[in-house]
Parts: structure tokens; C-alpha cells; sequence
């Protein structure tokens, strides 16, 4: 795997997995039972979103790490995935 294979596949997945740790442990004004105008009950009240920017990046990072663990000791390849002996 080259170099631009690498950061093609780690941005991919970097938005995946921050689309998966978004909604995780999060507090709306509905649960608090906030009532403001002009705000809907379902926005988070503290989305600490620089913490799950960081959490998503380490993440992300143990995962391409993993995978390109795999293709190296040949775990995974391409024949593999594509069914070819």
C-alpha cells in the first residue's frame, strides 16, 4: 500500500468513526428538561466535540494501524477479498 492509499483510507474511515462517536454519551435539553425558544430539546447541551475529534482520531489510527498489519503479514489480500486462489 502506498502512501496516498494510506491517508485515502484513514480519511474515509476518520469520518466514519466520528460519525459513529458523535452521538455517544451525550446530554440534550430534553433530558435536562430545558426549555428554551428557538432551540429544539434534541440539541446537546455540551457536545465536547474537540474530545471526540480526538477520540476518533486515536481510533481511527489503532484500526488502519490493524489493517495495514494485516496486509503486510499477508493476513488480508487482495486475492483474499476478491476470492481469487
Amino acid at each position: 500500500m502506498n502512501t496516498f492509499t494510506i491517508v485515502g483510507i484513514y480519511f474515509i474511515m476518520w469520518w466514519i468513526v466520528f460519525f459513529i462517536v458523535l452521538p455517544l454519551n451525550i446530554t440534550t435539553h430534553m433530558d435536562k428538561g430545558i426549555k428554551i425558544k428557538g432551540i429544539h430539546g434534541s440539541v446537546p447541551i455540551n457536545p465536547k466535540l474537540i474530545y471526540r475529534i480526538i477520540v476518533t482520531t486515536i481510533i481511527t489510527f489503532i484500526i488502519l494501524l490493524i489493517l495495514v498489519a494485516m496486509f503486510h503479514f499477508e493476513i488480508l489480500t487482495m486475492n483474499k477479498i476478491l476470492g481469487i486462489n
